[in-house]
């Protein structure tokens, strides 16, 4: 229905056939007067062309004559010369005197006999010609040819002169007196400058600019002999003259230009110009003409083609009924709309009573009455019936027209709106719809909103919530039921791991869900309780000074945690340790307060666990202190303060070199040097023990190499990680930036890192190790967790026998016994012993007896820096303690 409109909408815009004529027309007259214009310039520039050409004949013409003039004198004087074969040099110089004195183109004359010249003139300026002979320059021999075949002078140049610079030379053979054979050549130098001077050449015409070039084999211009060279560059009017061997051009260009003047260039482009527009303007006004014409004669049908166009798209039918015979007159789309066709043999009010809905009749018969008789405007919305039962909803508007003769007409049209309702009622149940899935995300986002902020095993607050309703909004702009100023109890159950590996984590879940009741029934009811770890419970209170109502509180929850929970056929008990801080002129903000809570919890840990720790001076100092550590750490890492050590390993066997352990130091600024137990828990704490673990790792593998390049052999060097270390990702890159080869670097474990893990992230991280050819040692075996499965998963290169140990086996034979234990673990398992703390000479003859594979400790060396070890190994320092204790290697064991 769309496609006639848009195609009269592109009617109205397009070409009628008068328009291609006038098109043409004017096209026409542009390419004339383009045309008329171009011609008229290039026969002004032809004209002035031949111009030219006439006028500069008479330049080329002269210069001929003056060449020609030349030729004479040399004609005559080689006329004489011929008749004296024998002619002495003053009779030559004479007569060439005579004819140099003549004129004043002609510099130098010389007579040469078979070729080669014997005389000159003037003697002086031309000595260096004597001797010549033509034969040696073939580009005046080719001329002196042409001289001998015409048996006369000839002229070619210019040409090189022995004697420096170049000249015209013009050539005359000279025949005996019976003229048979050529005795010898008369050749004149004839002066180029004088022959092309301004007088002979632009004199006659100061309005040209000429130029006068030797040409090239191939006719080209090679050197120019007078005039400026760029004239040959354009277009200039040119003449040729021919001498003996070469040819020269002559062009010439006016001063002026060759272009027609701008002034009458331009008057007569704007006379034709002119002539041309009143044309063109002639034309167009006549095709104006002929398409307002068209377009006029065009709108009644576009407006008939609209009309039905509009209705058509917009299911509108009109309609006519005369007021007074009730008789209707209908167009084809009101029996469309209908269902009914125009010959159907019912007048159009039957159809219409017959198609209204049945519960619209009455209505619309009281409206149309209604309507007639107060002579106003008919509008209404009804239903229609279709024979298949279909409903159609179709509005009417209908007014009334009285003609000039009195007679009452009610004109109108019918519009099918059935899709519109169709499309109203979809929409109200589309937003019914939507009301309703909004109230279902609402509630969903409530639920969510609630598992976001609570713990989904015990259903308090997370640790999100609390963070959210006491950290991170401001503190007087809280909305909680925990009035300020607050005070927090950190509660941590105590071994809650070893009932998920006894008993399994479903019983960890009921025991996580049991202490949650507890804690709950001991809350106060505006106190704010949250589980914020896997075994960590925070409750925040109102804080009144009341410090005995916080420790009874604190009592409270160890004995209700500590009593046992029926699971099963087990009774499962736990113990807890709090936390206790509050606010006061120190604390001021909840993070700083939650923060205290942790220390004090951390103290009640470490002191034993199962008790309250209050937050008091003594533990804001250890905090304060360590938060200093821990900056300083930062600022030594980046000052580069702490520096490597190494403590030598000696083999029980050979007591040979069989490595050394790196260990690092800290420079401190004010402090001194502190070993490891100074600032180690610091770091442990604050995340930095992992850039130290690396800093130590690059500057041993640097010290290593250095040691290998110097030539001093050491096996292996160990460096200690750290659990941080360990897992972090950064880690094989490093030990790929050591570059050392498989076997040269160890790395130690502390048997405390998390050897009681149940998951697998430490034989993954180092199983990862290995294969980049590292070993791995377990450090200070015997104080930590470490079983002889978790040996067996770890496969380690050595262990490690603490210190603590190793000390009191010369005083107790139990020592003694535990120590040959381990050695007898490591050697089952194939694993090296080394025995660290070795003090005394009576130290190394008991673990050498018990098995020990390697000594180290202050009785072979302490650590060194790098330049004392290297020192120590070059030396051996370490037999003369062997020595003095009666120690000898045995390489049997």
């Amino acid at each position: 229905m769309l496609k006639p409109a848009a195609w009269i909408r592109k009617k109205r815009f397009g070409f009628i056939p008068s328009d291609f004529l006038a098109l043409a027309v004017i096209v026409l007259v542009l390419g004339s007067v383009y045309v008329a214009n171009r011609q008229a310039s290039e026969n002004y520039t032809q004209n002035l062309r031949l111009k030219t050409s006439e006028r500069m004949a008479v330049s080329t013409s002269r210069l001929e004559a003056d060449l020609e003039e030349n030729l004479k004198l040399v004609e005559g004087l080689g006329f004489a010369l011929s008749l004296e074969p024998e002619i002495e040099a003053d009779r030559f110089q004479r007569l060439a005197r005579r004819l140099l004195s003549s004129q004043d183109s002609i510099v130098s004359m010389a007579l040469a006999r078979d070729l080669i010249i014997t005389m000159v003139f003037p003697p002086e300026e031309n000595r260096e010609a004597l001797g010549l002979n033509y034969r040696d320059h073939p580009e005046q021999m080719a001329a002196i040819r042409q001289a001998l075949l015409k048996r006369g002078p000839v002229v070619d140049g210019p040409v090189s002169l022995v004697q420096g610079g170049s000249a015209l030379l013009a050539y005359y053979p000279l025949y005996d007196s019976e003229g048979r054979d050529a005795w010898g050549i008369l050749s004149a130098v004839i002066n180029l400058k004088r022959l092309l001077s301004d007088r002979a050449i632009t004199e006659t015409h100061p309005d040209l600019i000429m130029a006068v070039g030797k040409n090239t084999a191939g006719g080209m211009i090679g050197e120019t002999l007078f005039g400026p060279p760029g004239i040959f560059d354009g277009n200039p009017v040119t003449q040729t003259i021919d001498l003996a061997n070469t040819q020269w051009t002559i062009a010439a260009i006016p001063k002026a230009g060759c272009q027609e003047p701008f002034v009458d260039s331009m008057r007569r482009q704007v006379m034709i110009g002119t002539i041309g527009l009143i044309i063109i303007a002639a034309v167009t006004g006549i095709a104006h003409l002929m398409r307002v014409r068209h377009r006029n004669l065009m709108t009644v049908r576009r407006l008939s083609q609209r009309m039905d166009l509009a209705l058509d798209a917009s299911k509108i039918g009109v309609w006519e009924m005369d007021v007074e015979t009730g008789e209707a007159i209908w167009d084809e789309r009101m029996y469309a709309l209908y269902g009914k066709p125009p010959d159907c043999g019912q007048s159009p009010m039957q159809i219409w009573f017959e198609r209204l809905h049945p519960d619209d009749v009455q209505k619309e018969r009281a409206r149309l009455e209604v309507t007639i008789a107060e002579e106003k405007n008919f509008q209404s919305r009804f239903r229609i019936v279709l024979d298949d039962g279909s409903l159609r909803h179709l509005q009417v508007f209908g007014d009334i027209h009285t003609n000039p003769d009195g007679h009452t007409y009610l004109v109108g049209v019918n519009r099918d709106i059935t899709e519109d309702v169709e499309l109203h009622e979809n929409l109200k149940q589309a937003s019914a719809e939507m009301r309703r899935k909004n109230a279902a995300l609402e509630e969903a986002q409530k639920v969510l909103r609630h598992n976001a902020l609570h713990d989904a095993l015990t259903g308090l607050a997370n640790r999100r919530q609390l963070g959210e309703a006491f950290v991170d909004s401001p503190y007087g702009n809280r909305k909680t039921p925990t009035a300020p100023p607050h005070a927090v109890l950190h509660i941590d159950l105590d071994r809650f791991k070893e009932i998920n590996d006894t008993l399994g984590h479903a019983a960890g879940d009921a025991m996580l869900r049991h202490c949650s009741n507890m804690l709950k029934s001991i809350a106060g009811t505006n106190d704010f309780l949250a589980r914020v770890g896997g075994d960590e419970f925070t409750l925040i209170t109102h804080w009144d000074g009341d410090i005995e109502r916080l420790t009874r509180m604190a009592q409270e929850i160890i004995r209700a945690l500590g009593k046992p929970l029926q699971y099963g056929e087990h009774q499962v008990r736990i113990s807890a340790s709090v936390g206790i801080a509050w606010i006061d002129e120190d604390t001021t903000t909840m993070r700083d307060l939650l923060v205290n809570a942790g220390i004090a919890l951390y103290e009640a840990k470490r002191m034993g666990r199962n008790q309250f720790v209050i937050f008091d001076a003594t533990l804001r100092n250890i905090a304060v202190t360590n938060k200093k550590v821990a900056d300083e750490l930062l600022a030594a890492i980046e000052d580069d303060q702490f520096e490597v050590f190494y403590q030598p390993q000696i083999s029980a066997h050979t007591m040979e070199l069989d490595g050394v352990e790196a260990l690092v130091r800290w420079h401190h600024p004010t402090r001194g040097q502190l070993a490891p137990s100074h600032f180690i828990g610091t770091a442990e704490t604050t995340g930095s023990i992992a850039r130290i673990d690396a800093l130590v790792l690059s500057k041993a593998s640097a010290q290593f190499r250095a040691w290998q390049q110097s030539g001093l052999h050491v096996p292996h060097i160990s460096v200690n990680v750290s659990a941080q270390r360990l897992i972090d990702p950064a880690l094989i890159k490093g030990i790929a930036e050591s570059r050392l080869e498989p076997g040269q670097l160890c790395l130690e474990l502390l048997e405390s890192i998390s050897f009681d893990d149940q998951d697998t992230s430490l034989e993954t991280s180092v199983a990862a190790i290995k294969a980049h050819g590292v070993d791995v040692e377990i450090d200070d075996f015997g104080t930590g967790y470490a079983s002889i499965l978790s040996l067996l998963a770890l496969s380690p290169k050595r262990l490690k026998i603490d210190r603590q140990l190793v000390f009191p086996i010369t005083t107790g034979q139990s020592q003694r016994r535990l120590v040959a234990s381990i050695v007898e673990i490591g050697r089952a398992l194939g694993i090296k012993v080394i025995a660290e703390g070795v003090e005394t000479a009576e130290h190394v003859r008991i673990l050498r007896d018990l098995g020990v594979d390697t000594f180290q400790g202050y009785f072979f060396a302490p650590p060194l820096s790098a330049d004392a070890l290297s020192r120590f190994a070059r030396k051996k320092a370490w037999l003369a303690h062997e020595s003095s204790a009666g120690l000898k290697a045995d390489p049997g064991r």
